[in-house]
């Protein structure tokens, strides 16, 4: 893509991801990030004082997105390079947002590690955060009741434009709140 249409694109998610509840100064992680589709846009709107989390297990769609946030002087981006089996390295109650984007080919609702996923994100989200998922590739009546399950409050569904394979197509989001 071109810089003209990636900037035509950013606006549109900066949009869409403003009004999942992305705001200046938070943390961000998006999780199985890819190429950062919602990386960059997430780092434009939490500003100098804000940082997104760029997991991801592919070491060249990481240095795609290491290329874009450096062609944009983003310094707010940190990339972590690793295969989520269990783990998330980042700390207890450290996160604002978690942003779950057509990663469910790869978190499937019978496999093992999507309670795994669920239990990290919960770990290190902050009290009353958000979660917030693109249920592509997956039957999303039942995706909700295992997020549920995993102490997760469904506040909001909207359907909005998004990215999806590097195309623009009509989606929708799931807006789900940290409870106790």
């Amino acid at each position: 893509m071109d810089r003209t249409i990636d900037r035509l694109i950013n606006k549109d998610i900066i949009k869409v991801l403003r009004e999942v509840g992305i705001k200046k100064g938070k943390k961000i992680l998006d999780c199985c990030c890819g190429v950062g589709n919602y990386t960059l846009p997430a780092a434009i709107i939490v500003g100098e004082k804000g940082i997104v989390y760029a997991l991801d297990r592919n070491k060249e769609k990481l240095d795609s997105l290491k290329k874009k946030s450096d062609l944009e002087k983003l310094k707010n981006i940190e990339i972590i390079e690793d295969e989520f089996e269990s783990n998330i390295p980042l700390s207890d109650k450290s996160v604002d947002v978690v942003l779950l984007y057509d990663i469910f080919w790869y978190f499937t609702l019978e496999g093992k590690k999507l309670p795994k996923l669920l239990d990290e994100v919960y770990r290190i989200l902050k009290n009353g955060a958000i979660i917030s998922v693109y249920p592509e590739h997956i039957d999303t009546e039942r995706l909700k009741e295992r997020i549920k399950d995993a102490k997760f409050q469904l506040e909001r569904e909207f359907c909005k434009t998004i990215i999806h394979d590097d195309s623009l197509k009509k989606g929708c989001i799931l807006n789900f709140r940290k409870i106790l």
